[in-house]
């Protein structure tokens, strides 16, 4: 599968939302394709030196966009699937498009009590982005695999450690992670 490629410094994974200001005439013409297929596009978070494409990334559709009040396009997306990127070109106004091989996604598993500590810890902080929490179901705080990546996308992690996680077959290692973040987190 081919897909125009927005790369960025955040994480966003199958499920997730973000919101975006568009001012690049080359990512502008990405959001018109993007429009008018049903494909959407990629988006690849960038190394520290913010010049290199990570390998994993989430294919993403527009669900809903607008004027800003300083004139720009705001759009909001969500992820939906991760996938490999196989290679990328650069097109001539500087656009990358890349080849890219579809993952499997975590599979739904409920949340046991004793995790119950992550979707509460979860929705606390969400509360204070009521844009992103009013796009969530409740129903989806139920599924750890869900709550796992919700942590992967807003944990200020080094990138290696989230690739790894998001490169995994399921969420045991971001569960992993996470439990040893909480557990440093009770101490203090």
């Amino acid at each position: 599968m081919l897909l125009p490629l927005f790369p960025l410094s955040v994480c966003i994974l199958p499920g997730g939302f973000a919101q975006l200001r568009i001012f690049e005439v080359r990512y502008q013409r990405l959001v018109k394709e993007s429009l008018n297929n049903e494909l959407g596009f990629g988006v690849c978070m960038l190394d520290e030196d913010k010049k290199t494409l990570l390998p994993i990334g989430t294919r993403c559709k527009i669900i809903d966009f607008e004027t800003l009040e300083d004139g720009l396009l705001g759009i909001t997306i969500t992820g939906v699937d991760k996938f490999k990127l196989d290679y990328f070109k650069h097109e001539n106004d500087g656009l990358k498009r890349g080849k890219v091989t579809i993952m499997p996604s975590w599979e739904p598993t409920p949340i046991a009590i004793n995790q119950q500590k992550l979707t509460l810890v979860l929705k606390e902080l969400l509360t204070h982005y009521p844009t992103h929490l009013s796009r969530y179901n409740l129903e989806n705080f139920t599924d750890l695999s869900w709550v796992c990546q919700r942590w992967l996308e807003i944990l200020p992690l080094p990138l290696i450690e989230k690739q790894h996680c998001i490169a995994s077959n399921d969420h045991r290692i971001a569960l992993s992670l996470l439990d040893d973040i909480l557990k440093e987190s009770d101490l203090n």
